[in-house]
């Protein structure tokens, strides 16, 4: 067979054409392919081959090194395919899990509806009012224990008749407020009525935003219950917080009875030939059936701060407060209000001296001296019980404090004096002082309105007092301030219970030392 002289190939890059040289290339051709024969390159095809970055195809070494190359990308794919499916296995197996964990739990929604639908609320307390559950007490439960222990004997069937005559005139009330979140509830006495018209006196923590703070409630609506269960709409038409009384008015559907005012009743003797035997009036609060409460009154002063308050035996319950305090009788002794171990009460001629400036004024005026008593047989004044008791049987005020800015100040008088008149005109206790003042109010608000012409010595308080021979004066030259007394109630604690959404049961506690 004849030399097979082959075509060598070019490098990539290398163009053929055609120039004077290109016979001298095909000589050099030819002996190229000679060495290839011989196994020797030629001086050409090294050089090409040094510019020839690209290995040769028939390369057995680079063959075999990409092929190993290759097998290791195959592996490190299949390694990656295989972690990437475990991981989707995984996530498979966890989401598997997560939605059977989340289908056996109820859902929040469904769980929320549930919660409010069957639920318990306490209203009015805090975590430490509910770690003392064991001092909750039945809110509207009258009182077993008190400072006083009375026994009545011979009284049923006075004590009967008196409430029959008088029930009519003895009403429930319940008051709402905007702020307020639980009802106040309390009774009155009807004590004017003009055909279907009538006009109920009661205690004005039934008007307050706080049954113990001095502030008219807004968004104020008051119901109420009469004797036959009806109810009626209430309409507030004057109120007084020293005093804490309040006048509310009503159209009744039937004419209702009216409980007649005695000034000269109320004031009280507590020589031991008289009689102190006392009832105290008032409607509950679901049934609005009437309470009767006998006691007697004592000879104590309260512990709130009104001088003019009284005390009797009789236990009531809170919704009883505002009730009339009666004698045996059939007369208004009082308008009663709560306290745990007592019954303080307003006597009934204070309560007559305020409806009196109520009609004429449309307020209770009483000029304020300045100064702060009590009646001598009062066991609230300790720093001066030695003194007390050596003044045994003696009648009159006892002055335990003489407020600063006041012109009790310059008078003269000093705190242990006991004082029996003012004016000239004598008194026995604080309640009886507190008369005599809301009289000169009258007097100071009818000379302003041009009613009656006064001298000046109504604006002026002398007081006597024992042991001295000459009276001490002090100008009354305003009004007592609103806020000057206290008078502290009970706040409710209050447990409703639902079930489905509906209020089953609504309990009323509180917590009384």
């Amino acid at each position: 067979m004849d030399d097979y002289v082959g075509v060598p190939c070019l490098p990539t890059g290398c163009l053929l054409s055609v120039d004077p040289n290109s016979e001298d290339r095909s000589n050099a051709s030819h002996k190229e392919v000679e060495s290839s024969r011989t196994g020797e390159l030629s001086p050409l095809v090294e050089e090409q081959r040094g510019y020839n970055l690209r290995p040769r195809k028939d390369d057995s070494v680079t063959i075999a090194r990409r092929r190993e190359q290759q097998n290791q990308r195959i592996k490190r794919k299949e390694a990656e395919i295989l972690r990437q499916e475990e991981l989707d296995e995984h996530v498979r197996r966890a989401t598997s899990r997560i939605r059977e964990m989340i289908s056996k739990m109820p859902k929040q929604r469904d769980k929320e509806d549930e919660d409010l639908k069957n639920r318990t609320e306490i209203i009015n307390t805090d975590t430490s009012g509910v770690m003392e559950m064991e001092k909750w007490r039945p809110y509207f439960l009258r009182p077993d224990i008190g400072l006083f222990k009375t026994t009545l004997k011979g009284t049923s069937w006075a004590v009967e008749e008196l409430a029959l005559q008088v029930a009519p005139s003895v009403v429930a009330l319940q008051s709402v407020t905007a702020i307020r979140e639980d009802p106040f509830y309390c009774s009155g006495t009807i004590f004017e009525s003009c055909r279907k018209t009538c006009s109920i006196v009661t205690v004005a923590n039934l008007v307050k935003n706080c049954p113990d703070k001095d502030e008219l409630a807004e968004g104020l609506e008051i119901n109420v219950c009469l004797q036959n269960h009806q109810t009626c709409i209430g309409k507030l038409l004057y109120h007084d917080f020293y005093y804490n009384v309040c006048v509310v008015q009503i159209e009744s559907p039937v004419h209702l009875p009216k409980q007649d005012f005695n000034s000269n009743i109320g004031v009280i003797n507590f020589d031991e030939s008289c009689s102190r035997d006392v009832v105290a009036l008032g409607r509950g609060k679901e049934t609005h059936t009437l309470m009767v409460n006998t006691g007697r009154i004592v000879p104590k002063s309260s512990d709130f701060d009104c001088e003019e308050l009284l005390v009797s035996t009789c236990r009531i319950s809170k919704a009883d407060v505002g009730g009339p305090l009666m004698n045996f009788d059939g007369d208004f002794v009082g308008l009663n209000y709560y306290h745990h171990k007592e019954t303080p009460f307003i006597p009934s001629f204070i309560v007559l001296k305020c409806l009196q400036q109520f009609k004429l004024f449309r307020k209770v005026v009483r000029p304020w001296h300045g100064l702060r008593v009590r009646t001598l047989f009062g066991e609230g004044c300790n720093q001066f019980k030695k003194m007390q008791k050596s003044f045994c049987g003696t009648t009159g005020v006892i002055i335990q404090k003489i407020e600063e800015q006041s012109s009790a100040k310059t008078s003269g008088l000093n705190e242990g004096d006991i004082m029996n008149r003012v004016n000239g005109v004598y008194f026995s206790n604080a309640a009886e002082l507190g008369g005599i003042l809301l009289d000169i109010g009258t007097m100071y608000m009818l000379d302003c309105q041009g009613v009656q012409q006064l001298d000046d010595s109504y604006k002026m308080c002398k007081f006597g007092v024992r042991g001295c021979e000459h009276e001490r004066t002090i100008v009354v030259d305003k009004p007592t301030p609103s806020g000057l007394n206290r008078w502290p109630f009970p706040k409710p604690i209050i447990v409703k219970k639902y079930i489905e959404g509906v209020l089953e049961k609504e309990e009323w506690y509180a917590i009384e030392s």
